[in-house]
């Protein structure tokens, strides 16, 4: 198996039998400006600071690619509403300064059985930058 990355109990693996990556990975880094209005001159920015940084990607979990879609997206449903802070390493590099918290989850629950049984599932998660104090 071939790990791809990890945050948290979350980890993004590909191999023969499992697949559990992410598409469409977006790191947004934005800073914190003031506007100053000036008498008949252009407005003046001040520079603030930097704004919290953002992370989004997507997941598709399905029986047949190797993957209980429940039990992964519990784990993300756990991490929200604990408030759970951790590294997000993908490769050899840990993405920002500070550790992430996923602050929103959307689950598409796209596939069932006869039975009721979930087959698969896709996941948007955005996550922030948690800056110690």
């Amino acid at each position: 198996m071939a790990v791809i990355g990890t945050w948290g109990d979350v980890v993004f693996s590909v191999s023969r039998n499992k697949i559990k990556t992410f598409d469409g990975l977006k790191w947004d880094v934005a800073a914190k400006y003031a506007t100053h209005d000036r008498h008949l001159k252009d407005p003046l920015l001040e520079y603030i600071g930097t704004d919290v940084e953002s992370i989004s990607f997507s997941m598709t979990f399905s029986v047949f690619l190797g993957v209980n879609p429940m039990t992964e997206l519990t784990k993300f449903i756990t991490a929200v509403r604990s408030g759970t802070a951790a590294r997000l390493v993908i490769g050899p590099k840990a993405y920002g300064k500070n550790k992430w918290v996923a602050t929103k989850i959307s689950n598409q629950l796209d596939r069932y059985d006869n039975r009721g049984n979930l087959l698969a599932a896709k996941v948007d998660v955005t996550m922030q930058a948690y800056s110690a104090r």
